[in-house]
C-alpha cells in the first residue's frame, strides 16, 4: 500500500470508529456491501472464479474502486461450492445466469427426531443431516465416505491457504474491512439448515418447547464464536437474522433474544460492536433492544424504518442505511440522490450513521453501477459535519 493510500486507510478507519461511538466524524462514511454483484460487473461468471483466486481478487477490486467507498463489509465467493457439487450436494446451486449462488429450501430433520437431536446435536448433524444433504455420504462403503469427507476438509484447507482476495482489495484500494468474523444465531441455523422454514414455523405454533430445547442444545456450540479476547474498535463482528422478523414478540423473547443479547454483550465487552442485519421490520422487537449497552450495535436498517429507529435509538446505536437496492435498480441518479438526502437528513445529525445499501448487492440487476457511482459521489462530497 502506498503512503497516500495508507493515509486514506487510516482516515477511513477513524471515520467508522468515530460514528460507531455516536460521535460526528469529518463526514458520513460510505460502506460497500458488494457481494456476487462483483462477478458480473467484472465480466466473469461464478464458476469461472471458483479456481481462480487472482481473477476473484481483481473482480472485487474493480467492484470496490471508483465508487467512493470508505470501507468494505466483505468480499469473495464460496469456493467450497465446486466441492459440494462434486460430492453431489443439492443444497446450493448456481443461478441460471451463472452469477449468483442460491440454495434450496430443505428440511433435513423429521418431527419425530427431536429427542434424538437433543441427546447429541453434533452427532445427529453428522449422522443424519450431513448424510441427507450430501449424496456422497450416503454410500455403504465407509472407506469411500471417509475419502469424500477428507476431500471436503482438504479443499477447505486449500482455500484458507490460497485466498488472496481480501488482502489484495485492501492493498490496492486502501479500503478497510468493516467486519471480520461472524456469529450465527442457533435459532437461525436450526431454521436454515436443520428443520427448515415451514416445519420450524409449524413447530413454533404446535410445540414451542421443543424448538426452545433444540436452540438451547445448540447454544454452547454457537457461543464459541462470540469473541473472548480483546479486539480493536474496527473491524466489527457481524451477524445476520433470518427468522427474527417472522417471530411474534413472545416467541422472539423465548427462542431468540437470550442468545442475541449474549452475543451483543460479549462483543461489546472485548471492545468491538456487533454489526447486525435488521432485515425487514424490527419494530415489534424494539423494546428488547433498549436493554443493550449504548454504542454496542451497528444496525442495518431498512430505509423506510430509518426515521422510527433514529427517533428511538439516536443516542444508543449506529444506523447503517441509505438508498434501497430497488431504487438503485429502477430509479434515476437524481431520484436516488434525493432519497439519499432524505435518509442522511434524518440519520446523520449527531453522528452514528453509516451510508450503505440495506442489503448486499448480489445479482447483476441489484443496482445500476452509474447510479451507485453518482449517489456515493454525492455522499462523499456533501455530508461533512
Amino acid at each position: 500500500m502506498t503512503e497516500e493510500l495508507k493515509k486514506l486507510y487510516d482516515e477511513r478507519v477513524n471515520r467508522f470508529v468515530t460514528t460507531a461511538d455516536i460521535k460526528e466524524p469529518d463526514r458520513v462514511p460510505v460502506m460497500s456491501q458488494v457481494s456476487t454483484w462483483a462477478v458480473n460487473y467484472s465480466g466473469n461468471t461464478f464458476a469461472g472464479l471458483l479456481e481462480n483466486y487472482e481473477a476473484e481478487a481483481e473482480a472485487y477490486t474493480k467492484a470496490n474502486e471508483g465508487f467512493y467507498y470508505d470501507g468494505i463489509r466483505s468480499v469473495g465467493i464460496n469456493h467450497l461450492t465446486k466441492t459440494g457439487f462434486e460430492l453431489e450436494s443439492k443444497t446450493f446451486f448456481i443461478s441460471p445466469n451463472g452469477i449468483t449462488l442460491q440454495h434450496h429450501e430443505s428440511s433435513s430433520m423429521r418431527e419425530d427426531e427431536y429427542d434424538e437431536f437433543l441427546g447429541d446435536p453434533m452427532r445427529f448433524i453428522a449422522d443424519k443431516i450431513a448424510v441427507r444433504k450430501v449424496r456422497a455420504f450416503q454410500l455403504d462403503d465407509e472407506e469411500q465416505v471417509y475419502q469424500n469427507l477428507s476431500k471436503l476438509f482438504d479443499k477447505s484447507a486449500e482455500i484458507r491457504r490460497n485466498t488472496i482476495v481480501g488482502p489484495t482489495v485492501v492493498e490496492k484500494t486502501g479500503l478497510p474491512f468493516c467486519v471480520a468474523g461472524s456469529v450465527a444465531h442457533p435459532m437461525d441455523d436450526y431454521f436454515d439448515f436443520i428443520r427448515g422454514f415451514k416445519p420450524t414455523m409449524t413447530d413454533l405454533r404446535r410445540r414451542p418447547e421443543k424448538v426452545l430445547a433444540a436452540v438451547e442444545a445448540l447454544m454452547p456450540y454457537h457461543e464459541r464464536n462470540i469473541p473472548k479476547a480483546e479486539r480493536p474498535p474496527l473491524p466489527w463482528v457481524q451477524d445476520t437474522h433470518h427468522i427474527a422478523t417472522f417471530l411474534t414478540k413472545q416467541l422472539f423473547e423465548l427462542v431468540y433474544w437470550p442468545f442475541y443479547k449474549k452475543t451483543v454483550e460479549g462483543c461489546f465487552a472485548v471492545g468491538t460492536k456487533l454489526f447486525s442485519h435488521f432485515e425487514g421490520s424490527w419494530e415489534q422487537h424494539y423494546d428488547f433492544l433498549e436493554d443493550l449497552p449504548k454504542t454496542s450495535v451497528v444496525a442495518i436498517v431498512e430505509p423506510t424504518d430509518v426515521a422510527g429507529f433514529k427517533a428511538r435509538f439516536a443516542d444508543r446505536f449506529t444506523i447503517a442505511s441509505g438508498v434501497s437496492t430497488s431504487m438503485l435498480r429502477f430509479m434515476s441518479a437524481d431520484e436516488c440522490i434525493e432519497e439519499a438526502k432524505r435518509v442522511v437528513g434524518i440519520a446523520a445529525p449527531g453522528g452514528g450513521f453509516v451510508f450503505a445499501t440495506e442489503r448486499s448487492l448480489i445479482s447483476p440487476n441489484d443496482a445500476n453501477p452509474d447510479v451507485i457511482r453518482a449517489v456515493n459521489k454525492y455522499i462523499s462530497e456533501n455530508t461533512y459535519y
